[in-house]
């Protein structure tokens, strides 16, 4: 679905346009492949690029083609499974165009007004995405970060669910760190090849230090799980260790009476079968050896 929106700085609000015209932002959300030509034909653009914008595995980083620049960006889904998704921002002479699979959450702020967009001043709105990028990112970030120092509060009571939520943070987090990496790269480039006002830069120099802490947090906490899952592996050895040992003993003492009862039970004469206090005698011996037993292992501190 393709629509048109514009606002310039008298206006208080952005709103929804029916016809395109220069300095409006057109967003594509999961277009189709006639809407794909369509933006393709009117604004003279790579199709190969368009088209990556709908692809969720594209590395943020940014493209020039003709006078076209084409940034790619990794967006939080609506419903965040751990996945990310990919938002990209075509800036033409005219008008800025964002394609993606899915709406992102920040487009909601700006058709309420919470975020103000000019879509007259393109780079400006560029900025004003990125950040917003940025901030789903870091609050996403801090989320987890929470939920993993509260994991390692109660570490030695942690259950396998607990176990798999930190692979998953795990698995999220790195995903972060490589996402923080290549928007750094993203925004470096953009500096370059984009003619930011001394004010616009110091944002962009903004966002890269947002995106080098947002990183930094993240390789803290991936540490902070690494450290937890080895507590755990130790832990469970440990455990491990303790039931086998438990069980070896209890083999040993049980192994010993059963080796001499098999042996009073074969069908041969053996020493004080007729004597009425065989089994005393027998019985004697087996509290003996046990007795034995136990204080070797105790005086070896095995018990």
């Amino acid at each position: 679905m393709i629509s048109y929106y514009k606002r310039t700085i008298r206006d208080k609000k952005i709103k929804e346009v029916s016809t395109l015209s220069g300095g409006a932002w057109i967003s594509a959300i999961n277009p189709s492949d006639e809407e794909i030509t369509e933006l393709v034909k009117t604004h003279s653009l790579d199709e190969f690029n368009v088209r990556g914008g709908l692809d969720d595995f594209e590395l943020p980083r940014i493209e020039e083609e003709d006078g076209v620049h084409y940034i790619y960006v990794n967006i939080m889904p609506a419903k965040f499974e751990h996945e990310l998704s990919t938002l990209l921002i075509i800036l033409t002479p005219d008008n800025l165009i964002t394609i993606s699979r899915i709406e992102p959450r920040f487009f909601k702020k700006i058709m309420e007004g919470t975020e103000k967009l000019i879509t007259t001043q393109k780079l400006k709105s560029l900025i004003t995405m990125l950040s917003l990028v940025n901030r789903e990112f870091e609050k996403v970030t801090r989320r987890i970060i929470k939920s993993v120092r509260g994991e390692r509060n109660i570490v030695q009571s942690l259950e396998e669910k607990h176990v798999t939520d930190l692979l998953q943070y795990e698995d999220v987090l790195n995903t972060f760190v490589t996402s923080y990496h290549y928007m750094n790269l993203v925004y470096e480039r953009m500096t370059r090849q984009l003619d930011f006002f001394e004010d616009d830069k110091d944002l962009i120099e903004d966002l890269i230090i947002e995106g080098t802490q947002g990183a930094d947090m993240c390789r803290s906490s991936l540490r902070t799980i690494s450290n937890i899952r080895n507590y755990i592996l130790v832990l469970s050895s440990n455990r491990l260790n303790k039931i086998l040992k438990v069980l070896t003993i209890f083999t040993v003492f049980i192994s010993i009476p059963a080796a001499i009862s098999g042996l009073y039970g074969m069908n041969v004469a053996l020493p004080f079968q007729d004597n009425p206090f065989t089994f005393a005698y027998v019985f004697g011996f087996l509290l003996l050896v046990w007795l034995s037993v136990w204080l070797y292992f105790k005086r070896s501190n095995i018990l």
